[in-house]
Formats: C-alpha cells, structure tokens, sequence
C-alpha cells in the first residue's frame, strides 16, 4: 500500500479524493525521466587506462596524513619536553626517564619528613597500580589476575574484538594506537590481519571493524588503501568443489599493474585469482566504503550510524479529521467494521465524524497542501545531497580517488560478465559458469548507496560513452550532459543490470514475480534462506519441503557458509517453545545448514585429543550484537562445533564452566540429535554468574586424571576456551596470595604467589601431577578490553578472538595446530670436530605463530604496501 494512502473508507475515499499523491504524479516510464539529480562534472582520469589512472589519481593525494600524530612514534620531540606524555606501548615504563631524585633533607619535623618520604615513594593504591604496571598484570572485571598486554603490538590487533554498546565510544583511541604500533613492527603483515578481520572465509568476518581500521588506513596509508581494494571482491580463496568439464577453457583478461625499471614489469594479478573461488568480501564493501567516506565517516567511529539510517524523507499522513498523523490505519478500518470496542459503538462513532460537504472540500485542499510540502521536502532533500556529493568530490582528493577507483572496478567487470552472458546465448553454457556476482551488488538506479554517491553515474559513464548510446545520438537538440548522463544512466539498468541479475537467478526477482518454480534452492545464499525460508514453504510447499529432504539424504546441498555457529543458536534457542508445522520447517533449515557448517570445517581436517571448555556464566549474556547475538551464543556454537570436527574419542564431549564445571557428552559422529535437541540438552547444564576457569581443571580435569592414574599419553592435549576471558579471581582480594587446595590432602590449602595468573597455575598444576601441559587456545568472544591469559611469547598457548568459523577452517587449512619439527645437535664437544647427533624435536605452538601462519595463507599474497 503507499505510503500516502489514508486508509478511510473506500466510499469517503472516492468521493473527496484524498488520495492527493495521486494528483499531477507523473508517469515513470524509464530513469530517463527521474527528476533525480544525476549530473556529475566529467573527470578525465575516465579515460585512462589502469596504469594512466593510478600514477595520475594517486599524485593527488596528500604524501603526509595525520602527520602530527606520527611525530610522538618517530621520537621527534624536544628531550626537555617534559610534558609529553609516555607513548601508551611502553607498557612497562622501560622507555620512561630516569628521573634523578636526591634524598631529602630533615626538616627536623619527623611526620614532615614522613610526609616527603611518601611523596618519593608512594604507598598504597599508588604503589599498587605502578607495581601491577611493572610487572605488566591487571585485573579482570571478576577480580581475577591477568596480563595488561599481549607485549606484541601485532598481536594486540589480531585479538580486537569488535562488539556495540559503549565499545565504539571508549576505544577509539586505544585502537587507533594499536594499529599505529602495529604497522611500525610489520606494515605488511599489519594490513593482512586488516584483512584478515572482514575475510568471510579465511578471517573474522566483521565488517564493522574493518571498516574502522580502513579508516585508520585512508588518514595514514591512503595509497594502500586503494591498491589493495580491489582484493576485496576478487576470487583469491581456493573453494572445496569438484572440477567440472571445461574449467581449463575459462579465460580471465590480465592487467598490468606497472613496476620499477628492471624488475618484472607485467604483474599477472590473475595469478593469485582461483578458478570458481570465494573472495575475502563482497562487491557491496566497495559501495559501503564510499558511502561512508562520502558521509566523512570513514573513520574510527561506528559505521553501522551512517549505513543503517534511513535516508528516506518522513511522509506524514493525513486523517479524515484534517489532522495530521493522530489516527492508525488499523483504528480506522477497526471503526469501519465494528471492531472497536463496544461493536456498534465504533460505527456509531464513524457516523456522528461523517464530515459535510464544505469540510470535506476544506480537507482535499489541505491534502493536496500537504502532498506539495511533501515533495518540496524531498526535492530540497535531494538537492542537499546532490550538492553535497559535488562538494566531496571537488574538495576531497581521496574521495574522488575513492569514487573513481569503485567506479572503474564496477565497470570493468560489469564489462566482462556482460561479454560472458553474450557468449553464454550464443550457445556458450560454459562462460555462464564464469559470471561474478557484482551485477547483483551493483547500485540500483537512486537506491541508497546511489543517492549518497551518485557512483551510478560515473560506472554507466565508464559503460557507455556518448558515441554508444543510439538513441541518445539521435536527439535532434544539442543535448547537455545531464541529458547525456540520464541515458547513459537507463543503459545501465536495462542493458545491464537487468540481465546480468536474470542470468544471475537472483532469488528477490522471483519472489517478486511469483515465480517460485524457477528458484533452485541449493542456489539460495544462506541469509536469504534464513529470511524467506516461511515465504518458501508456503508459497511453493512441495517443492520447498522436497529439497529440504533431498538435502537431508545428500543428494542436494543448503548454503551455509557465511552464517556462524552462533546466529544458528541464536535462531535454535528462539525456536525451543515454538511448535507446529513452521517451527518444525525452522529447525529442519538450522539443522541442514548446521551439517553444511560442520562438514565444511571437516574438509579443511580434523582435530584430534581436543575439548572445548565452554564459557556460560552470566558475563556472557552481553553485549549483544544488533541482531541480538550474544557471546553465550557464540560459545556454544563454536564448542559444539569443535565437538562435531574432533576425532574420537575426545570428539563429543564439551566442559561447560560457571561456578561448577560439568562435563556434556554431545555431538561428534555417534550423535545424531538434531542442532535443538543438541542444544536443549546444553540448557540443562548447571549455568551461573561465576567464570571460575581454574575450577575446569583443579576440579574436574586433573582429579580425574589422578583418581583413575590416567597415563599422560592418553590426557588432552589440546583444550580450547570459549569465553570473554573475565576470570574469577582464584581465591582472596586479587591483590594478596590466594589459597588452593591441596590434591589429596583434605582440607589442606596452600598459598600461591598473588601476582600468578590463571595460565601459570594451570601450567603449574599439571607439571606438579607429572602431565604435559595441553595447548590452551584462548578464543575472546566479547569486545571487553585489556585483560589477556598470556602473552606473545608463552609456548603452548595461543590467542584468538571473533565469533566465526572461518577461522578454525583457516587454521586446519594452515596447519596452524600442527606441532613443527625443530633440528637440534645433541653430544659431546664443539666446533666441526664436535660428537654429536642431530635429533628432531617438535616444537609447540605460541600465539604470535599462530599470526604469522594464519596470515601466510595464499589468500593474502597478493596485498602491498606502497606508502
């Protein structure tokens, strides 16, 4: 219904025509004839080729961004600055001055001479907070001792997490910081784990906090920023899928990108693409970074502000009383059919507001008033934006920059694939196969990215030049070149968008056609699965319902490689006290695509001696997501899931831990549960507030393991922590020793050193029991800053944040968890005439390795740093 209807009833509605919209509306018979503003001034970089384009476009940019903040890190400073504050990485306080400080005088005063003792040496909280600072310990939320940092500033980034709340307003700075340390210890490796972050299948997958940093990377590195966009949407990810017939015969046209003089000149970027791979993004990232940037917040702050607001103008309605938006539609037809309270009353009402004829005259023209101001409103609206757009473009080098290098990615493959769909009529089945899917993210004709940044109109520019367009060519006026502009615009939707995106099967086209018969499910991306999946069963029940069972019995497939473990709890936990036909088709849905998860994880290799330890104490309820995923979500998803990959007879089981760890035999390959049986039977775990993590081991893992004289080849040996890392305090104030009990002395306690965190007594625990430590990969699953288990150089450990699987594939496909051999000589003497053997022994994981292999998979090869 529009948006201007008013809703009265239908006799009223046709005799005073208050349906003004209606009035002098024009018809739409193409774009061409849109009052939409689309004029932009011609740029000459249009014309260029890719080489011209960038030594021209990236001239213009500015050779030093944010420079003022570059002087603290480049140590160009006063040494007598004694009022510059000590950069935030020197953690330890190795970096400050040694301030000289002599030993004061009597005063003959014994409390004054108490009173400057004191001052030199500061007791109390003082003291206790630069000690801590010393020794690199903080607290946790629950009192519990932790490291203050990581001590790696690479290190540091790779564990942001990214979550709402008052995340984005309190570390900011902290974030800007890290990435600054960061990229003065490795540039390059810096910006893979920025890539890393919003990578769907090799990283985190948050969109969010990537385009944070990139805003990092636009005030300081600009240059790399551009370069590298183009890895975003490019197919770089080698894909699990059967070769097919005709796969060697897919040609990709090859760029040359330039180089120095003497070196290889002509860098084939079509050898990183994989053939029918996946890409690290999608085409819509492009689109959304120039949104932002056109809304100069490509920044630092929450970009969800700028790309989830409504830019549309507010429309007012107006009621049979000639008043202004006081009465619901639904109070009205109510009225109408007697169904407000009293029944009759209602049409008694109605009757007694029937308005005379000169009120209804008074009310048409104050509809029709309306409607003007209306409209006036949104012309104003768009012209604000129009003149905005211009102004971005004329007085900000890198959004022009920006702008021009989306367009020419847009055109440039819109290009290709239009060639593929031509090929592909002439009888060529094989080069559809080809097509990308950057016609179904392509801006729509004054949609939002289009009304924000009129990019539609440079990518139909680039498409069609004024000499292609036929009828545009034989206009017998001198055409102007918003006239111009306006045809190259339509060419692009109808010649196309239009048929790309039939090609493409997107499903929206046939939903709104009502063609459910043409839609082939196991084509259907798993969001808009999840989103349409009760529109399906409705609409094409039979065919709905027998792909779901086809899908069950293996003989089709359900997309689910996007979705992470805990929007499908998140989804199943909703569905507990839902019964009938369409929370049953619900679960059967979550569930296939669970399978979907769990045997894509299985493919990249499985775990073997490894247990999740699941985190679901209170903490963990928050903070949600905007979806309203929260860290609980998470942790179940993703420990059910290490459940499911791992190989018996460690696969299965998960230790849920609160106050009083318990151990859940659930999952792996004997289970056959579905995903909401699987997860209601995790509900009736004992759940608390407490996060008390060394209870998993001093109470459950190694008392067991002692009781039964467990030998220690058969122990865990690798035990990965889903939580938000906010330990309890082992016993105490946190600032004094704690006491724990003695194994096998009852009611024996013994005092620990205050300043142990809860990894060291771990480590402590099983070395005194005679068991080999168990990897502990700790997995940060809220956005809580500051408190780490370990830091970068603790053997045995490793440190991982975010809420996607794709990670644990990343890590299978590098072999992360796999232990390296190490050549070392044993024997007697030295120099060449040394006795001796040479043996291999395996060395253990740390969480700076981790890094390093995860983002040395060939997915990040082809990233640069150019400035």
């Amino acid at each position: 219904m529009d948006d201007n209807d008013l809703s009265l009833p239908r006799e009223e509605l046709s005799e005073a025509d208050m349906t003004a919209p209606a009035l002098g509306k024009k018809v739409k018979t193409t774009s061409v004839d849109s009052s939409f503003p689309v004029i932009l001034p011609e740029d000459p970089c249009l014309r260029m080729s890719q080489e011209e384009f960038e030594a021209a476009i990236l001239k213009t940019l500015p050779n030093f961004i944010g420079i003022e903040s570059e002087m603290g890190v480049l140590g160009i400073l006063d040494d007598d600055d004694s009022s510059f504050p000590m950069p935030s990485s020197d953690k330890t306080g190795a970096n400050r001055k040694t301030i000289q400080t002599t030993k004061p005088s009597t005063t003959g005063n014994t409390f004054v001479d108490v009173l400057n003792r004191a001052a030199v040496n500061p007791t109390g909280e003082q003291a206790e907070a630069t000690e801590m600072a010393r020794r690199n310990r903080m607290l946790t939320e629950n009192m519990g001792m932790a490291y203050a940092s990581t001590q790696s500033p690479i290190l540091e980034l790779f564990n942001k997490v990214d979550h709402k709340g008052n995340y984005y307003v309190n570390n900011q700075q902290p974030l800007a910081e890290t990435l600054e340390e960061a990229w003065k210890a490795d540039p390059l490796m810096t910006l893979k784990v920025i890539w890393m972050v919003r990578s769907i299948h090799l990283g985190k997958g948050d969109k969010g906090m990537f385009y944070r940093q990139l805003g990092w990377l636009k005030e300081k590195h600009p240059r790399t920023l551009l370069v590298n966009l183009k890895w975003l949407h490019r197919a770089v990810i080698k894909k699990d899928a059967k070769r097919r017939e005709g796969d060697d015969h897919v040609i990709v046209d090859k760029v040359n990108m330039g180089g120095v003089e003497g070196e290889k000149t002509q860098l084939e970027v079509d050898d990183f693409d994989v053939l029918h791979g996946v890409s690290h993004g999608y085409w819509k990232d492009l689109l959304n970074i120039l949104v932002l940037s056109s809304q100069e917040r490509l920044d630092m702050s929450d970009p969800d502000e700028v790309l989830l607001k409504d830019c549309r103008v507010r429309k007012e309605r107006y009621d049979c009383r000639g008043q202004r938006g006081s009465r619901s539609r639904t109070h009205l037809r109510g009225a109408v059919r007697g169904k407000i309270r009293g029944g009759e009353r209602g049409r008694n009402r109605l009757a007694r507001e029937q308005p005379t004829p000169a009120q209804r005259q008074e009310r048409k023209k104050c509809a029709v008033e309306l409607v003007k101001q209306q409209k006036a409103a949104s012309k104003a609206e768009k012209a604000r934006r129009h003149a905005h757009i211009l102004n971005r473009l004329a007085g900000d080098p890198f959004h022009r920059a920006l702008h021009l290098t989306v367009a020419r990615l847009f055109a440039d493959q819109l290009r290709k694939d239009k060639l593929l769909l031509e090929s592909g009529n002439k009888g060529n089945k094989e080069s559809l196969r080809g097509l990308s899917l950057c016609a179904k993210w392509a801006p729509s004709l004054e949609h939002f990215h289009d009304k924000h940044t009129l990019i539609a109109t440079t990518i139909a520019e680039l498409l069609f030049p004024s000499s292609a367009l036929e009828d545009y060519s034989q206009l017998t006026d001198p055409p102007s070149r918003d006239t111009y502009l306006k045809y190259a615009r339509e060419h692009y939707r109808a010649k196309i968008l239009s048929p790309l995106r039939k090609a493409l099967s997107i499903v929206e086209r046939d939903i709104s056609a009502q063609t459910f018969s043409n839609i082939q499910y196991s084509h259907v991306p798993s969001i808009a699965m999840n989103k349409y999946r009760e529109l399906f069963s409705t609409k094409d029940s039979n065919r709905f319902h027998a792909y779901l069972q086809d899908v069950a019995l293996g003989k089709a497939t359900i997309s689910g490689a996007i979705l992470t473990p805990g929007s499908l709890i998140k989804q199943v936990l909703g569905l507990v006290n839902h019964t009938g036909q369409d929370a049953v088709t619900y679960a059967t849905v979550l569930d296939l695509q669970w399978k979907s998860m769990v045997q894509r994880i299985k493919d990249s290799g499985t775990l073997s001696n490894s247990m999740a330890v699941c985190d679901v104490s209170g903490s963990m309820n928050g903070p949600a997501d905007r979806l309203g995923i929260c860290p609980l979500d998470h942790s179940i998803g993703l420990s059910l899931l290490i459940a499911e990959v791992t190989k018996p007879p460690f696969g299965g089981r998960i230790i849920t831990f609160s106050q009083n760890p318990q151990i859940q035999v659930v999952g792996g390959e004997a289970d056959g549960r579905s995903l909401k049986d699987k997860v209601q039977y995790m509900q009736r775990a004992n759940w608390g507030w407490n996060t008390d993590f060394i209870e998993v081991f001093r109470q459950l893992i190694l008392p067991l393991a002692v009781e039964n004289k467990v030998p220690p080849e058969d122990m865990v040996k690798r035990v990965f922590v889903f939580s938000d890392m906010q330990f309890d305090q082992a016993q105490g104030d946190g600032m004094h020793g704690f006491m724990t009990p003695v194994f096998g002395v009852p009611g024996s306690v013994r005092e620990v050193n205050r300043w142990q965190t809860h990894h060291q007594f771990v480590e402590m625990e099983f070395r005194k029991h005679g068991y080999e430590v168990p990897e502990l990969v700790y997995w940060n699953l809220a956005g809580r800053a500051g408190a780490v288990p370990v830091t970068h150089d603790m053997k045995g450990a490793a440190l991982v944040s975010g809420q996607s699987q794709a990670l644990m594939k990343a890590f299978l496909d590098c072999g992360v968890f796999e232990e390296e051999e190490m050549e070392v000589m044993e024997g007697d003497g030295q120099g060449d005439d040394a006795l001796g053997e040479i043996q291999k022994k395996k060395t253990r994981i740390d969480p700076l390795k981790i890094v390093r292999k995860a983002v040395g998979h060939a997915g990040f090869d082809m990233l640069r740093v150019v400035d």
